[in-house]
C-alpha cells in the first residue's frame, strides 16, 4: 500500500488527472455544454483503449517507480484493476484479433504479426464487437492502429469497413515518416495516417496526439447516440517520439546521446551509444496525457459515467535486454515477471487491465482472479444483453467480477504463438500454467501462486499435473486447429 501511495504521489508531481499539464500545445479541446445524455443506462457507450507493448509494470498503479500515470491511475482508482489480465498473444496481431472476436487468435487467421504487404488478415467470417453492437443503433469507429491486414491502403483484403466499423482513423502497424528516415533524423510526425482507408499525408504533431485529436472530433458529430470506440494508441511501440517537454521531465534517465540528438530516427540503435529510459518513461506520461484528453471530453460532455471504459495492452513491453537492433534503449517493465513481447512467459503475456464503469463497477476493487483480452467480447455482449451463444468464443464474460464473485471457467486458459525460443504453446488452469514446443511436447512447468517468476520448473517433479494438463492442451488444440 505504501509503496502504491508513493506511486501516486509521484504521479501528482508531474501532473494531476485526468487534465495533465501539457508541455507542448496541443489541439484544444472545444468547451462542451453537458447535453443529456439519455440512452438506458443498463446500455452503456462503450470505449475500449487498447495500447501497444505497455508492460504489466509499466504504469505507477502498477509499481514503476518512476512513470507518471495519473489518468491510468485515476481510471483504476475508479473501477476496477486486475492483478491477472492476460493478453490473448504475445504480441500485437493475434492480440487484436483475439480482441475483437473473443476468439483464440489461431482460430482468426491472425497466428503471429502481419508483415507490409502481406495478404494475411483477419478472416472475413469473424464476427467483431463492432458487428455486434452496430445493429443496436451504436455508432462504431476504430481509431489508432488497426494492424490487423498488411495495409490500410491494400484492396482486396479485409479491412475495418467489414467488421463494422462506420469510421476509421490512424495507422495499419506502427509509426512511420519517410523524410525522417531518409535523414536519419527529425520530428517523427506520422505520414502513414489513413482516414476511412485514405491516406491523409504529412501530418505536424505526434502519434497520439493526433489519434486523441480524431476521437474528440468524431465523439462530437453525435452526442446523443451511444457509441463504441476502439481508441488503439500505438504509443508505447518503437520507434518511440513524443514532445520535448515530455522527454525533459524525465533529463535524469537520458544521456548524452539523447540530449544531443534527441531526433535521431533509431529503428537502428546498433552503433550508437546508449540513450538511457528517459524518452521510454516520457513516451509513456505523453500517452497517459492524451488518453486523459478523450476521458475528460467525454466528462465534459456529461458522458463518461454512462460509458462503460476498458484499459489493456497487446502484449508485454520491449524491456532494456535487447535482442533486435531496434530493441536497443527500450525500457519496458513487467514487474519482475520472466519475459517480454513475444515470449509466453508472464512477461510477454500478463498486461495491465482496468475497467470502468459508475453504478455497475466499484470503485477502487482490486480483482486476483484470472481474464484475458478474449473475455472483453463476451462480457460486453453481457452488460448489453446481447446473445452470443451462437458464436464459438474461447472467452466468457467477466461480468460477475463486477459483483466481487469468481469466475467458473468452461476451459482453460490457452495461448499460441511461434517464439524465439521456440515455445509455441501455453495452458494455464487454476494457478499451475505449463509450456510447450511447436509438437505440443511439455516444456516448462510452473506454480504461479507460489511462483509468479516463473523461477521453479516443476516439469519434472510433478508428472501427474504435466499429463493432466497435456491431455487438455491436446483437446483444446485440436478443437483450436481442426
Amino acid at each position: 500500500m505504501n509503496k502504491l501511495l508513493i506511486a501516486l504521489g509521484l504521479c501528482l508531481f508531474f501532473t494531476s488527472p485526468f487534465t495533465g499539464a501539457q508541455d507542448t500545445p496541443v489541439t484544444p479541446v472545444t468547451p462542451v455544454t453537458p447535453v443529456k445524455n439519455t440512452p438506458d443506462k443498463n446500455k452503456p457507450n462503450v470505449l475500449v483503449i487498447y495500447v501497444d507493448d505497455l508492460g504489466y509494470g509499466d504504469t505507477a498503479v502498477y509499481g514503476h517507480p518512476v512513470v507518471a500515470t495519473p489518468n491510468i491511475d485515476q481510471l483504476a482508482s475508479e473501477g476496477l484493476r486486475y492483478t491477472q489480465f492476460y493478453a490473448p498473444s504475445a504480441l500485437c496481431s493475434p492480440s487484436r484479433a483475439g480482441l475483437l472476436t473473443g476468439r483464440t487468435p489461431y482460430r482468426t487467421g491472425v497466428e503471429s504479426w502481419i508483415p507490409d504487404r502481406s495478404d494475411i488478415a483477419l478472416n472475413a467470417d469473424e464476427v467483431t464487437i463492432a458487428q455486434l453492437l452496430k445493429p443496436l443503433g451504436y455508432r462504431t469507429a476504430v481509431i489508432g492502429k488497426w494492424h490487423l491486414n498488411g495495409g490500410l491502403e491494400l484492396e482486396g483484403t479485409t479491412q475495418p469497413k467489414d467488421f463494422g466499423f462506420d469510421y476509421q482513423y490512424g495507422l495499419g502497424a506502427w509509426v512511420k515518416n519517410e523524410v525522417a528516415v531518409k535523414r536519419g533524423s527529425g520530428p517523427l510526425f506520422p505520414d502513414n495516417i489513413y482516414e476511412n482507408n485514405k491516406p491523409i499525408g504529412q501530418t505536424k504533431t505526434y502519434s497520439a496526439e493526433l489519434m486523441s485529436d480524431a476521437a474528440i472530433r468524431w465523439l462530437d458529430e453525435s452526442q446523443d447516440q451511444r457509441f463504441f470506440l476502439m481508441l488503439t494508441y500505438s504509443e508505447v511501440h518503437t520507434p518511440v517520439a513524443s514532445p520535448p517537454g515530455y522527454v525533459a521531465r524525465y533529463d535524469n534517465f537520458l544521456t548524452e546521446e539523447s540530449r544531443k540528438y534527441p531526433e535521431l530516427y533509431y529503428m537502428n540503435w546498433m552503433e550508437r551509444p546508449n540513450r538511457g529510459k528517459g524518452e521510454y518513461y516520457a513516451n509513456i506520461t505523453y500517452l497517459d496525457t492524451q488518453m486523459g484528453r478523450v476521458l475528460d471530453h467525454l466528462k465534459a460532455a456529461g458522458r463518461l459515467d454512462d460509458t462503460l471504459v476498458i484499459f489493456s495492452s497487446d502484449n508485454g513491453p520491449v524491456t532494456s535486454e535487447a535482442e533486435q537492433r531496434w530493441e536497443v534503449a527500450m525500457a519496458g517493465e513487467t514487474d519482475g515477471l520472466r519475459g517480454k513481447k513475444r515470449y509466453l512467459f508472464e512477461g510477454g503475456i500478463r498486461v495491465p487491465g482496468i475497467m470502468r464503469w459508475p453504478g455497475k463497477i466499484p470503485s477502487g476493487a482490486l480483482e486476483d482472479d484470472v481474464a484475458t483480452g478474449l473475455d472483453i467480447l463476451p462480457t460486453i455482449a453481457d452488460a448489453l444483453d446481447i446473445d452470443v451463444s451462437h458464436l464459438k468464443l474461447d472467452g466468457q464474460s467477466i461480468a460477475d467480477h463486477w459483483r466481487g464473485e469468481s469466475i467458473e471457467r468452461a476451459h482453460p486458459f490457452y495461448w499460441s504463438i511461434p517464439t524465439p525460443d521456440g515455445m509455441e504453446y501455453a495452458i494455464r488452469e487454476g494457478d499451475w500454467k505449463l509450456i510447450l514446443n511447436p509438437e505440443g511436447q511439455p516444456a516448462h512447468l510452473f506454480n504461479l501462486a507460489l511462483d509468479r517468476y516463473e523461477i521453479a520448473d516443476q516439469l519434472k517433479t510433478e508428472p501427474d499435473k504435466v499429463a493432466q494438463l497435456t491431455v487438455k492442451f491436446n483437446q483444446l488444440r485440436r478443437d483450436v486447429e481442426q
